[in-house]
């Protein structure tokens, strides 16, 4: 449950406990001067999808939209401004999935802050980049649904071994998913297709199927 402060200069600042495991923490998100009240439920359970890398996003887009016919809003989320927040809330009003491209060193705070505000949040993970999916994921203290594709042979070996060395498997819940989808709506093929591009168009069609489960239990 969220609820909101307003202070006299007129910001308004969203808090919200968040559990993790047997731990209650208290998130306190910075919304600005926004206007109307915050809904307690805030995003619903929406889909936020997070990614260090601007280039995927076409991908993300077409796996929400190729598994659950989803609308799709896409922002980048500069530092830890207050905007943040603000802008997660005001795409709710219309988007059925969320994507957000940060930079490495805000992409954890954009997923608590996802989290703290009702959302469901997502992680791109960099299986190409140790040194990008550490970053993303060594913030990042709440427990994610993670993506991971579907793959046979080496290369799903090769996946699920960058995903135990970041610890992925003890700390999250890794979900294998079929990345054709998004390659079948894309602007890409999925033959040489990177490990990221991969992992970008499975959680694209995971949040796909999240945001349709939403809509049939609004």
């Amino acid at each position: 449950m969220i609820r909101e402060e307003r202070s006299p200069d007129g910001s308004v600042t969203a808090v919200a406990d968040v559990v993790v495991g047997v731990e209650t923490r208290q998130v306190r998100v910075p919304l600005g001067r926004w206007v109307g009240d915050v809904e307690a439920g805030g995003l619903r359970d929406r889909p936020v999808v997070v990614a260090c890398r601007d280039d995927v996003g076409s991908l993300i887009r077409a796996g929400a939209e190729a598994s659950g016919r989803a609308t799709v809003s896409r922002s980048r989320a500069a530092g830890h401004a207050p905007a943040v927040g603000a802008a997660l809330l005001e795409a709710s009003i219309t988007a059925d999935v969320i994507v957000v491209t940060a930079d490495e060193d805000a992409s954890a705070d954009v997923l608590v802050t996802a989290r703290a505000l009702g959302g469901r949040p997502l992680p791109v993970v960099d299986f190409d980049d140790m040194g990008t999916a550490s970053a993303m994921m060594s913030g990042c203290w709440i427990d994610l649904d993670i993506a991971v594709p579907s793959l046979d042979g080496s290369s799903r070996d090769d996946v699920r071994r960058v995903a135990q060395e970041l610890g992925l498997f003890a700390a999250h819940h890794v979900v294998e998913v079929d990345p054709r989808p998004a390659f079948a709506l894309g602007p890409s093929e999925i033959a040489g297709a990177s490990m990221h591009e991969l992992a970008a168009a499975a959680t694209g069609v995971l949040a796909g199927r999240i945001a349709a489960a939403g809509r049939r239990w609004r």
